[in-house]
């Protein structure tokens, strides 16, 4: 159990920051979940909706780690340092022990927390990236699943965490990475491993909690906050400035107006939709601060934008919509729900001089870090 213990796409690139094919991250999908639990000392009780992390299917019931903790990391153990920054003095988080079971391809598998990071972060950010980048990916998949290691939220596999990206965060073993990588294999793992291990044992906390460290590819020019996505506001998940410049995510869907049709009447029989499209079809209502889609008409009824997107497949909901005859165009900013770190925007930052900390502290505001202790 968990304790705490304080003072013992090139321009436009449609190339992701992410190695994964999901956009979101964090262990976030579509689904409405029932989340009851206590952050930052006070009770929090919620219907969330909420839409799919660069991965984007919708989840069924499952637990949503909006509260503080989750996930976990790679698959087979180098030796490391822990390196500055620090942590705030005396910032320790006690768990009871670092040893994680993690269902890979379906199979339930014993591993070190550090050593299941490596293959997350291999699987959830290019090699190439920052290493100030590639240590901030690392703490924010440590704190995940240390949320998930205390409790605080769950796998539908049974297990602490699992490799679908849908349910928790993505991994690649060293076979998969060999593959994957070739003849570059060395250096990139090199370059995975120096980042988890000059990060080893840090978190992110608020109040001493370990947070939802939710995180996605790439948010455009900010990123949203978490009530805008989940129906809850947490104090460290709030939109800020993510300065993506000329390599921020820009994307064109194209649909037939058919399958638009075919695809909102099937989810929504309500909207009544039909050919041709009628002017105030797809019409869009409000946007968010961060200039995300917040509601748009479908026919006779209207929906989020994040529902939209989940039935559409579109890249994000920072989305403009144009009708042209039988097409119908979606152009969209970004790629994932928005919450959190930007993949991206943290690369940015990494080029520009940044450290992982302050990279951390950026996007998840008014966090802290802390290092895990285990009673074992």
């Amino acid at each position: 159990m968990y304790k705490h213990r304080k003072g013992t796409v090139s321009h436009r690139s449609m190339v992701r920051a992410g190695s994964t094919a999901s956009g979101e991250r964090g262990g976030l999908h579509s689904g409405i979940t029932l989340l009851a639990a206590i952050a930052g000392g006070f009770f929090i009780g919620a219907l969330l909706f909420a839409p799919g992390v660069g991965r984007d299917e919708k989840r069924n019931a499952s637990y949503l780690p909006l509260t503080p903790y989750t996930k976990t990391a790679s698959s087979e153990e180098p030796s490391m340092e822990t390196a500055e920054p620090s942590p705030a003095s005396g910032n320790e988080v006690y768990l009871s022990s670092p040893v994680i079971t993690v269902s890979i391809e379906g199979t339930p598998t014993e591993m070190e927390l550090e050593d299941y990071l490596i293959g997350v972060v291999a699987a959830e950010m290019p090699a190439s990236s920052e290493h100030a980048a590639l240590c901030a990916q690392a703490v924010a998949a440590r704190t995940f699943t240390a949320l998930h290691m205390a409790d605080k939220a769950k796998c539908r596999s049974g297990c602490s965490v699992c490799d679908d990206p849908q349910c928790c965060q993505a991994f690649l073993s060293y076979s998969k990475l060999r593959e994957r990588w070739g003849n570059d294999f060395d250096k990139n793992l090199e370059r995975i491993r120096s980042a988890v291990g000059d990060t080893r044992g840090m978190v992110a906390v608020y109040n001493g909690e370990l947070i939802s460290a939710l995180y996605h590819a790439s948010s455009g020019p900010a990123t949203e906050s978490s009530e805008e996505v989940f129906a809850m506001a947490l104090p460290y998940l709030v939109s800020v400035e993510s300065c993506e410049g000329e390599h921020e995510m820009v994307t064109k869907q194209e649909f037939s107006a058919a399958d638009v049709v075919s695809r909102i009447n099937a989810a929504y029989p309500e909207a009544n939709m039909t050919l041709p499209l009628a002017p105030l079809d797809l019409d869009i209502w409000g946007r968010t601060k961060s200039g995300r889609v917040q509601l748009i008409r479908i026919g006779e009824t209207v929906i989020p934008g994040s529902d939209l997107r989940r039935v559409l497949g579109l890249k994000s909901t920072a989305f403009d919509v144009v009708k042209d005859g039988d097409t119908v165009t979606f152009t969209c900013l970004g790629y994932g729900h928005g919450v959190g770190m930007s993949q991206l925007g943290a690369n940015e930052m990494a080029k520009k001089g940044s450290d992982y900390a302050e990279i951390l502290k950026h996007f998840y505001t008014g966090t802290e870090l802390a290092r895990l202790k285990f009673d074992d």
